[in-house]
């Protein structure tokens, strides 16, 4: 099992300092056609997650004709990713519908997964998404829909592809359904799980939500509870990042403490 975190200058400083050694190193691009600097490749290998914000990567998108699928392919190729990891979600704004069902969504999220497919020869995954009524009724205005472990189930099964487990999103969204994240992880298929991230979240007043901040107790307890019942082939942070949006959590001890946490966790699972 191999352990990733999510790039940032707070990170390269730690490994250049040899107080942390990861396996992967995870990047966003910001547009398609980004440049990937080549020193990120002194870090770890390379993750790609996220092809750019241009490009819509979520299983309920409308509308994907106009992606350059050369671009996406020369900046996967240049990473040489394990896997690419698609948001197993569908938002108001992808539908013009006013009544929107099950099999709409199914069906909708089933032909993005194999255009995808179809034009890019790496492994897919999808990732459950975080869903709280707050997350429904504001932005992104998310269908509840996307979050049913039936769903996601049904897509990895029929389509054959993996899932990627994202704690700190099965959190929120079992608080959401008014369930216990035990129960609600446990009711994906897990068996197809081949990646998992972690990152802490934050209670607001409208409710728990993904903000990608400092683990706590109750975030590693909840890795320790689901390395027991699956076998990912990569355990990743998605604590910290480059610039503004990140400035504030990206604290170098925070990663530090994290990172030497979750190598702890993951060799008690080896």
């Amino acid at each position: 099992m191999k352990i990733g975190c999510n790039l940032s200058n707070e990170l390269m400083e730690l490994i250049d300092e040899d107080k942390v050694t990861v396996d992967y190193v995870k990047i966003a691009l910001s547009k398609s056609d980004d440049e990937i600097p080549v020193k990120y490749k002194d870090y770890g290998k390379l993750l790609l997650h996220g092809v750019g914000t241009d490009i819509p990567q979520h299983t309920g998108a409308a509308e994907l004709s106009n992606v350059n699928w050369n671009q996406v392919k020369g900046s996967v190729e240049f990473c040489n990713s394990k896997f690419i990891g698609l948001h197993c979600a569908t938002y108001r704004s992808d539908w013009d519908e006013q009544e929107i069902t099950y099999e709409m969504v199914k069906e909708r999220m089933g032909s993005t997964l194999q255009l995808w497919k179809e034009n890019l020869d790496i492994e897919l995954l999808i990732e459950n998404v975080p869903y709280t009524p707050y997350y429904e009724t504001n932005s992104p205005g998310i269908i509840r829909y996307s979050v049913y472990p039936e769903l996601i189930k049904q897509l990895c099964s029929e389509y054959e592809i993996g899932l990627l487990l994202d704690i700190a999103h099965a959190k929120v969204t079992a608080s959401g359904l008014g369930l216990s994240v035990e129960d609600y992880m446990s009711a994906l298929p897990l068996e197809r799980v081949k990646e998992i991230h972690v990152v802490g979240t934050r209670d607001t007043k409208d409710g728990l939500r993904d903000h990608h901040l400092e683990m706590n107790e109750d975030d590693y307890k909840n890795l320790e509870f689901i390395l027991k019942i699956t076998n990912p082939e990569l355990v990743t942070l998605e604590y910290g990042g480059f610039g503004e949006h990140f400035l504030w959590r990206s604290d170098k001890k925070a990663i530090e403490r994290q990172l030497k946490k979750i190598v702890q966790i993951v060799n008690n699972k080896r």
